[in-house]
């Protein structure tokens, strides 16, 4: 992924997007709501919530601003829509309740709305640097900070980061389109312990025999296509 221009802007001086601005204000409420209905009403994890967003088509919608999901749908409609595309179609969605402060969840959706149209990146990119939990943990200071802001935090990110390439475990992971905390649950790995992995905070190439051996059959492949390559000195030259 390039890292975008943060002073992008037309010949008109509006800045340049991943679609109209015209849609970005709308698209940042109803993600912001779609993260606060899908936790704080319909008692969802946020992190797992993020996880199966960012590998579902509803994201991908989202990213290309399709007006029915920035626009066109509240932030409930959405999550139902997320649902019945991973096939739950069988919930029970109660009502979304009058909340009359902005919620930790609101502020992660329409900020990642923001910055996501803004470095025209995909969510699972931005989850990817800013992991959900993370974005949670920034809230203070960051909900009173501007929205651009956010954005530069991301980019320096990126530079530091070597643009956040996706560990082996999270590619294998997302093609199959198991969300972590499926994996964890058919694999006997811990949660935490795959988070930790897919963020690079441990080393999966460290990792117990046993572990890999028991992510490799969830995930249909050897335990070496998990193993992160290892760059000699020769071959960085």
């Amino acid at each position: 992924m390039m890292i975008r221009d943060c002073s992008e802007q037309n010949a008109d001086g509006a800045l340049i997007g991943a679609y109209s601005e015209m849609y970005v204000a709308d698209a940042m409420h109803r993600l912001g709501g779609f993260f606060d209905y899908a936790v704080n009403d319909y008692g969802a994890e946020g992190d797992e919530i993020a996880d199966l967003f960012c590998m579902s088509d509803l994201s991908h919608s989202f990213e290309c601003g399709e007006p029915w999901t920035v626009a066109g749908k509240s932030g409930a409609e959405l999550f139902a829509c997320l649902s019945e595309e991973l096939g739950y179609t069988d919930a029970v969605f109660p009502e979304p309740c009058a909340r009359y402060a902005a919620t930790i969840e609101y502020w992660i959706g329409w900020t990642a709305a923001y910055v996501q149209w803004r470095l025209k990146m995909t969510f699972d990119e931005l989850f990817t640097i800013v992991p959900y939990d993370e974005f949670a943990r920034l809230y203070y200071p960051w909900h009173e900070a501007s929205e651009e802001r956010f954005v530069y935090l991301v980019i320096d990110r990126m530079r530091m980061d070597g643009e956040a390439a996706p560990t082996r475990l999270a590619a294998l992971r997302k093609g199959l389109r198991l969300s972590q905390r499926e994996l964890a649950c058919r694999s006997g790995v811990g949660l935490r312990s795959i988070q930790m992995y897919e963020q690079r905070q441990k080393d999966i190439n460290k990792a117990q025999a046993q572990t890999l051996l028991k992510l490799s059959r969830v995930l249909y492949c050897s335990m070496e296509d998990l193993m992160e390559p290892v760059f000699t000195m020769n071959e960085a030259a």
